[in-house]
């Protein structure tokens, strides 16, 4: 069950995070002015990033010692980075299937964590699925961005 509560609050943050991310990313310019394209969205504790949005609910600085839940916590920073490193065209299309593929491609990682480390019969089948399933929607979102590159017109 411990491995039910790591994937359930891995999870959480990851939706949490996927939601939360949006208005922050909307506020554009103001926030990074004078830097450069690119710049300011470093991770924890570098200019432009929340303070502690990696480890919420954990003191400044604690990682889980259960080497299952750092892999956890890995697996979501890498997802979280990659999901912000993503520039924003203002094409709402293109931005949420840029998005999405980090968020699914993060998502498989998780699963698969559960699928190795995992005991209960139930959560590794359905996180199987979701590696199943979410391998082919990554697919269907790297197929969807090459058909429709930044700046296309679209009617």
């Amino acid at each position: 069950m411990k491995t039910a509560a790591l994937l359930r609050a891995a999870c959480l943050l990851s939706l949490g995070t996927a939601l939360l991310a949006p208005p922050a990313l909307a506020q554009g310019p103001a926030q990074g002015q004078g830097q450069a394209q690119g710049q300011g969205h470093g991770g924890p504790g570098m200019p432009g990033h929340p303070r502690g949005t990696m480890q919420q609910g954990m003191p400044d600085g604690a990682m889980p010692k259960d080497p299952t839940a750092r892999a956890y916590m890995d697996a979501m920073r890498r997802m979280n980075h990659a999901m912000m490193a993503v520039p924003m065209t203002g094409d709402a299309d293109r931005d949420f299937a840029a998005m999405m593929l980090e968020h699914h491609k993060g998502a498989i990682d998780m699963a698969r964590l559960e699928v190795e480390h995992g005991s209960d019969p139930e959560l590794k089948r359905m996180a199987q699925k979701m590696i199943d399933d979410q391998t082919r929607e990554v697919e269907n979102l790297q197929d969807w961005l090459k058909r429709h590159p930044t700046g296309a017109v679209r009617r």
